[in-house]
């Protein structure tokens, strides 16, 4: 069975490690952090440390060598780094694909690129993301498909939520949220995993999917339940706002079905 590569062993990639390892993958997984690699090791996967920026790959790079299919899941992480230029760290790791016979890459994107748009979106919906996270992504995506050495597929991740990881815990009891009656377009953690699994296993090459869940209650009524199930405070919304459209996942459940 080809060896799969996780760049970015987070919260999503290690919990597709898992998964992958469960299902008899032969899979490695790249960090930033040595003792984090350390731990990793400790509970049998396969790790490297790998630091990729703007200019160059450090570390334990022959984390690429005998990989056939990369999943990229390193998120543009600009909230905390403003200035990051996400499209130089990509184009560092497609250079290095290119000296590898890695053969088909897997990567995390985000419904982000769509913007505010209004109506139902699909795939083929228009790319209007107006912050600097969206428009890299934007360029990344467009780099990944139009390369001719290796196929790619892109999945459109809605908001992540999943174990210890939900917006409620940080909007509880905040005042003025806007765009109350605007659709959320969440995923779990679990089907994302369970996507990304189906991908790997039924390959085809050159694909967009958007992924979240087909479940769009208004963000006031999904935070106003989530706060009660959780026995915390509800935010408040504001009366009014722009309302956003749903994404549609008809594509993702026809071709991998």
């Amino acid at each position: 069975m080809s060896r799969i590569g996780i760049m970015g062993g987070g919260w999503l990639g290690l919990a597709v490690a898992e998964k992958a390892m469960e299902r008899n993958h032969s899979i490695k997984v790249s960090t930033t952090h040595k003792e984090k690699s350390t731990l990793l090791k400790k509970k049998g996967f396969d790790t490297a440390v790998v630091e990729v920026s703007e200019f160059d790959i450090n570390g334990e790079i022959d984390f690429f060598n005998d990989v056939k299919l990369l999943i990229i899941s390193i998120p543009p992480g600009l909230r905390k780094n403003p200035d990051r230029n996400y499209i130089a760290i990509i184009e560092q790791i497609i250079n290095k694909i290119e000296l590898t016979g890695i053969e088909k890459v897997i990567f995390t994107s985000s419904t982000s690129v769509y913007g505010n748009q209004a109506e139902i979106i699909t795939e083929e919906s228009e790319l209007l993301g107006t912050t600097d996270a969206a428009r890299q992504i934007i360029a990344v995506e467009k780099k990944l498909l139009e390369h001719k050495q290796f196929e790619s597929c892109i999945l459109r991740l809605g908001g992540l939520v999943g174990p210890n990881r939900h917006p409620i815990f940080t909007l509880s009891g905040k005042k003025n949220i806007p765009n109350p009656l605007s659709p959320i377009n969440f995923i779990h953690q679990q089907d994302a995993v369970s996507i990304i699994l189906h991908i790997i296993e039924n390959w085809q090459g050159n694909q967009v999917y958007n992924a979240v869940t087909p479940f769009h209650p208004a963000r006031i009524d999904y935070y106003s339940e989530m706060a009660k199930i959780a026995a915390l405070e509800a935010p408040a919304f504001e009366k009014s706002g722009i309302v956003r459209g749903i994404v549609s996942t008809n594509k993702v459940r026809k071709d991998l079905n």
